[in-house]
């Protein structure tokens, strides 16, 4: 989904990009932050949902590649919140499902856990309440649970992810390929001592 389009004339870069329209956008599935190239700029909308399949990329020149939060223009940044506000809504049933299957993460901490506002006896009350019968949606899911809004404590989380890119626990997004090459440099500096 796009977050910004950068005409060539505002394009700051200084490599092999500059003087071309860029589109900053989000994915829809890991929340992937990205630039790339359009057919036509004067033809994609803030909003717009863009296919990146190579079978349906006519609106695709070139993918740039992954980019991390910081990378965003200030327009961009602003758009985070409301782009994941409607991946939330047209998605619901896939983050419910989550819910429902969600586990621990380690002998002392449940992956629901992560989700500011759900305590121990919270999460307690979820796992018996799904064990009986699977949450259907977050309206159920809230009356069953007592726990309010659960659809902002996904959104937070989603957003802590989206902006830390040292999150050491990632529920719903995907390392940014800066930080995974970074652990694999830290894991092979400890192998070799």
């Amino acid at each position: 989904i796009v977050l910004e389009v950068i005409s060539p004339d505002l394009n700051r870069r200084r490599d092999r990009y500059k003087d071309r329209a860029i589109v900053q956008a989000m994915g829809t599935s890991w929340f992937t932050l990205l630039e790339f190239i359009p057919e036509d700029y004067n033809t994609i909308m803030l909003h717009d949902l863009i296919t990146l399949s190579k079978e349906e990329r006519n609106q695709v020149q070139t993918i740039i590649g992954r980019i991390g939060y910081d990378d965003l223009t200030r327009v961009a940044e602003l758009q985070v919140e409301t782009i994941i506000d409607l991946i939330l809504d047209k998605q619901e049933m896939r983050f419910v499902s989550w819910l429902n299957k969600a586990s621990p993460i380690s002998l002392r901490l449940h992956s629901l856990h992560l989700l500011k506002g759900v305590g121990p006896k919270s999460l307690a009350m979820i796992l018996e309440e799904r064990k009986l019968v699977p949450f259907t949606s977050f309206e159920e899911f809230e009356e069953r649970t007592k726990v309010k809004d659960i659809r902002e404590l996904i959104k937070q989380r989603i957003l802590e992810e989206v902006l830390n890119e040292t999150e050491k626990h990632r529920l719903f997004t995907r390392p940014h390929p800066k930080e995974r090459n970074r652990s694999e440099e830290h894991t092979s500096e400890l192998q070799s001592h």
